[in-house]
């Protein structure tokens, strides 16, 4: 039987997460704080568990437990499945069948990344635009429809600013880049990149917010996580100096 954990009690499957090579510096930091719904098979000795942060869940644990499939079968349509390994990925395409669709990612490592590099990159920001680190007065300006993670994961402007990390370009007094954390985070983040118009693309608008919020994460002992969803994002992580491209795939249930 699946039961939803008490917050307090979510540190519990956190040993079931360790498997986890990709979507770390989302899931722990999520179960560190006690973010989001955890279901789990057992309040004392769990085998099974998903993490649910809209829209993705995480699963992880025993996946040859019946439980396993019950987990899968709780998850709504058009939501974000990780999973840890290939016989969790499995159930999940015996499960859904031809409702079953796949998210292509590609996870990069940030163990070259070089300071002084992203110093470089940080200082070639184009004529009339300016940097800024993100005031709450700023963020709360930001159309929330082009940055719906903001809404998921932060739930407000005043929480984003508390529990977030966002560097902004500006041009004429708007913003028109960001470089942020993608969920609140601990000692790592996810990166979370955002150019709005399509005026100030190629640029190098992203590569000079992003090299700003590099370059503070590595200052204060914070991992900065990259996982990219297209080539673009894949290029730029790359010439950051991120390495090592991973590319696995995420799950969703096609909706009827």
């Amino acid at each position: 039987m699946i039961i939803e954990l008490p917050k307090e009690n979510h540190a519990i499957v956190r040993p079931l997460f360790e498997t986890y090579r990709r979507a770390r510096a989302i899931i722990f930091p999520a179960l560190d704080q006690g973010r989001g719904t955890v279901v789990s098979n057992s309040l004392e000795t769990p085998t099974v568990a998903c993490l649910h942060l809209a829209p993705i869940n995480a699963v992880a644990g025993d996946s040859s437990s019946p439980d396993a499939k019950e987990i899968i079968r709780s998850i709504e349509p058009m939501q974000a499945v990780f999973t840890p390994d290939s016989s969790w990925a499995q159930i999940i395409k015996e499960e859904w069948g031809e409702r079953l669709g796949v998210l292509q990612r590609i996870k990069l490592s940030p163990k070259l990344l070089d300071i002084n590099h992203l110093k470089h990159l940080k200082s070639q920001l184009p004529p009339g635009y300016t940097l800024e680190s993100m005031d709450l007065e700023t963020i709360k300006k930001l159309d929330k429809r082009k940055s719906m993670y903001i809404l998921n994961f932060f739930g407000s402007s005043e929480d984003f600013y508390k529990m977030g990390l966002a560097f902004c370009i500006k041009f004429k007094g708007k913003v028109v880049s960001i470089a942020s954390t993608y969920t609140p985070f601990t000692d790592m983040f996810e990166v979370e990149i955002d150019t709005f118009d399509e005026q100030h693309r190629r640029k190098g608008l992203a590569t000079v917010a992003s090299a700003a919020l590099l370059v503070y994460a590595l200052e204060h002992g914070i991992t900065p996580h990259w996982d990219a969803e297209n080539q673009a994002s894949l290029h730029l992580a790359l010439k950051l100096g991120y390495v090592e491209p991973d590319y696995w795939d995420a799950y969703y249930l096609k909706a009827q």
